[in-house]
């Protein structure tokens, strides 16, 4: 991505994408990148214009995804989408964890009475 496609305006990051069949202005905002990030407003005031461009370079996944549930949510041919606090959220905000209650398989699967087989296998 261009280094002058990602910028900052007052508490805003700005990002052109193209979504769902148009290239569209994101705008994600200072509250939303120190939510996803877990910060306190304290450190969110604190929060440089560089610290959040390169937030929404690196999660531009995260972005779009955003962006795409907005326009779903409401006018689906705005040329700008806002991304506010709680709007945007981390992936796999489940149960984190191993999925697996336990071992899948449920016991040896290889025949305790059976011994080695008649004869050299290696010989024809």
């Amino acid at each position: 991505m261009e280094s002058d496609s990602v910028r900052t305006i007052g508490d805003s990051t700005l990002v052109d994408m193209w979504l769902d069949g148009k290239v569209r202005s994101i705008s994600v905002s200072r509250a939303a990148v120190a939510a996803f990030q877990g910060l306190s407003p304290d450190q969110a005031a604190a929060l440089s214009d560089e610290a959040r461009r390169e937030f929404v370079r690196t999660h531009l996944t995260l972005v779009a995804e955003a962006a795409t549930s907005r326009l779903k949510d409401s006018d689906a041919s705005a040329e700008t989408v806002e991304i506010d606090a709680g709007q945007a959220h981390k992936q796999g905000q489940g149960p984190t964890g191993e999925r697996r209650r336990g071992d899948r398989r449920k016991g040896d699967r290889r025949r305790a009475d059976r011994g080695a087989p008649a004869g050299d296998r290696r010989r024809s």
